[in-house]
C-alpha cells in the first residue's frame, strides 16, 4: 500500500503492481481490461489520472478502474485493497447520502437541508463548491447519479466521516462493509440523540466550565445513574450553582 494517498500514487501504484498479476498494466492494456468488463475509459484518461494531470474522476470511472485492477473501489481512498465478489456497491449513492441526511445533525437542529450542506462545503472550499440543487439530484431515489471524487469526499466531511488523519471518509460511498459499520455506529448515535442523551452531554459541555466542584460532581452522580438505570429524562438542572 502506498504512503501517499492521492488518487494519482494509488492508481500508479496499482498499475506498477497489480493484484494477482505478475506485470504491471500499461495504460492501454488497463484501458482495454475496463472496456472488456463494459466499462469506456481511454488509455490517455488514465495517464493523466496516473500522472495527477486529471484528480477528480467520477463514481463510475472509479468502479471501473477498480473491477479492471480487481481491487475494492474504496481502495483509491483510503479504504480497503481486497475484493469480495461483486464489488460495485449493492446499497446505491442516493441510499447512501439519504441515510447520512437522515442520521446525522447537530442535537440543537433538525437534519440538514441540501442548502445547509451545500452552503457549508462551498464556504469551506476543500474539496470546491457544490449546489444544493445538485445535492438534490444526488439524493433522488430514482436517479442514477454519477458524483465525481471531490464531492464524495466533501459530502462525507461535512456528515463528519471522517479518519484519524481528518481525511473524509469517501470509502462510505464505495464500501457496503465500511458503510455497514458506520450505519450501525449511527444507529447508536441515534438512539442516544432520541433519549435525549446527546443535548444533555452538549449542554454539560457549554455549562460546564462555570460550575463548582459541587455542582460538576452532582452532574456525574446524575449521568452515572441515568445511565445504569435506563433514564432519559435528563432533568438535572444545568443553569444552576
Amino acid at each position: 500500500m502506498v504512503d501517499d494517498l492521492s488518487f494519482a500514487a494509488v492508481l500508479d501504484d496499482l498499475c506498477r503492481r497489480p493484484p494477482g498479476r505478475r506485470r504491471p498494466f500499461s495504460n492501454v492494456e488497463l484501458a482495454r481490461a475496463v472496456t472488456d468488463l463494459g466499462g469506456d475509459i481511454t488509455d490517455g484518461y488514465i495517464s493523466h489520472l496516473r500522472k495527477g494531470h486529471r484528480d477528480n474522476p467520477t463514481l463510475q470511472t472509479i468502479q471501473d478502474l477498480a473491477a479492471a485492477l480487481d481491487v475494492c473501489p474504496a481502495a483509491f481512498v483510503g479504504g480497503r485493497y481486497e475484493r469480495e465478489g461483486e464489488e460495485c456497491p449493492r446499497r446505491t449513492f442516493p441510499a447512501k447520502l439519504r441515510h447520512l441526511f437522515e442520521a446525522v445533525y447537530p442535537p440543537a437542529q433538525g437534519p440538514y437541508t441540501p442548502e445547509d450542506a451545500a452552503a457549508a462545503i462551498s464556504a469551506d472550499g476543500r474539496y470546491g463548491s457544490i449546489s444544493a440543487s445538485h445535492i438534490r439530484e444526488l439524493l433522488h431515489p430514482a436517479a442514477l447519479p454519477n458524483p465525481r471524487l471531490k464531492h464524495m469526499l466533501a459530502l462525507a466531511g461535512h456528515f463528519g466521516l471522517t479518519g484519524d488523519d481528518g481525511v473524509p471518509q469517501a470509502a462510505y460511498f464505495l464500501d457496503d462493509r465500511l458503510a455497514a459499520a458506520i450505519d450501525a455506529e449511527l444507529a447508536d448515535l441515534k438512539a442516544l440523540r432520541d433519549a435525549g442523551v446527546v443535548e444533555f452531554a452538549a449542554r454539560v459541555v457549554e455549562h460546564a466550565s462555570t460550575w463548582s466542584p459541587e455542582l460538576r460532581r452532582q452532574a456525574v452522580e446524575a449521568i452515572t445513574q441515568a445511565v445504569e438505570s435506563g433514564e432519559t429524562r435528563w432533568v438535572f438542572p444545568l443553569g444552576r450553582e
